[in-house]
């Protein structure tokens, strides 16, 4: 069964364990370029990483998101949104179908 990750700060991932989702902490640099790599060790099939830990690690998460595996996806931080889930899944959508897309209030 492939398994499912996620990264961020503790209080973000935690609870989520319950799910059966992997939960790996990282509240700094260091710690999510470590759980990154565990994590790539591990041979997840979908990584969640919340805005914040992205921001973190944006260098290295980059080549990750042009393979097939693992899918990444990014979670909105619901303290403090920062747009980036919507920009990477415009850019996704954008590339399928070779075009600029508008999304409803960027007009």
């Amino acid at each position: 069964m492939p398994q499912v990750a996620i990264l961020g700060p503790k209080d973000a991932v935690l609870g989520l364990k319950a799910s059966g989702v992997r939960a790996f902490v990282a509240d700094n640099p260091a710690e999510a370029r470590e759980a990154l790599s565990r994590i790539l060790e591990g041979g997840y099939a979908v990584l969640f990483v919340t805005e914040g830990v992205y921001r973190m690690v944006e260098e290295e998460i980059r080549p990750i998101q042009e393979r097939s595996l693992p899918i990444v996806s990014i979670l909105t931080d619901v303290r403090n949104p920062q747009g980036i889930g919507r920009s990477l899944l415009k850019r996704y959508v954008e590339r399928a179908v070779g075009t600029e897309l508008a999304f409803k209030g960027e007009e």
